[in-house]
């Protein structure tokens, strides 16, 4: 079983559901969590059910986008915990727009929110696993990211973390850091109908959809010692789906 007692958690864009069953999880386990959005009360709430599970859990709400706001949340993570262990990062925007309606505005904003917010905190968190001879980075994908009609900006987005995920693992190995990526499925029934849940369950190789937790599980893998010989891959938890495109890779 994976053992995370001591362990430091810093999962942001921890309020939705994946991100709460990640925190749930990593405190099961034994991990200190801190959980990081730019809302305040949904921090709060986060927070508040992860203690009633048993953990020990903190909130800081900051903007993952922005450089400094990265940089702050992690200088007061390590004032107050010594360290960070684990650096989940769930951030994910997903708003879209055909091509020809697509606004410079609006890829750019894709860009940073999906894809800058990951650089910054691993560019703020990094040098401090350096020291410690040891962290575990993992990144939140998406199955869209292997290409979307009408998803341009996201897809390309989630797409280039593959390629960073990858590098990042090369660059920190000799370090003892490993570097993987987690791509989820359909793993939510929220907002859908009963009609609607069993056309997308009919359509996926386990006729199911997946639950958050299943994410976490695989997430709680890759954030323990028993992980310690994988970086650089990246892990599919959707039900098959990924089988159905020629890039599962």
């Amino acid at each position: 079983m994976e053992i995370l007692s001591n362990r430091v958690a810093l999962v942001t864009g921890g309020m939705d559901e994946v991100g709460e069953a990640i925190g749930l999880r990593l405190g099961k386990l034994g991990a200190k969590i801190v959980s990081i959005d730019i809302d305040k009360s949904k921090v709060d709430g986060v927070v508040s059910r992860i203690k009633e599970a048993g953990a020990e859990a903190i909130g800081l709400v900051a903007d993952p986008s922005k450089p400094e706001e990265a940089e702050k949340a992690v200088g007061e993570v390590l004032k107050k915990f010594g360290k960070i262990d684990i650096l989940l990062n769930n951030v994910s925007d997903q708003e879209w727009a055909e091509i020809s309606m697509l606004s410079d505005e609006e890829w750019h904003n894709s860009l940073r929110a999906n894809l800058d917010a990951v650089f910054f905190f691993c560019r703020s968190v990094v040098p401090g696993m350096r020291e410690k001879k040891y962290g575990r980075i993992i990144n939140m994908g998406d199955l869209t990211y292997l290409g979307w009609p009408g998803r341009s900006n996201y897809c390309a987005a989630k797409s280039a973390l593959f390629g960073f995920t990858r590098s990042l693992a090369l660059e920190l190995a000799k370090d003892g850091i490993t570097v993987n990526q987690v791509v989820k499925g359909d793993v939510s029934e929220s907002g859908l109908t009963e009609e609607e849940v069993a056309k997308v369950a009919s359509g996926l190789p386990v006729q199911k959809i997946g639950n958050p937790k299943d994410v976490a599980r695989a997430v709680g893998f890759l954030a323990s010692d028993t992980s310690s010989y994988v970086t650089g891959q990246t892990l599919f938890v959707c039900g098959g789906k990924s089988l159905h495109f020629s890039m599962s890779v």
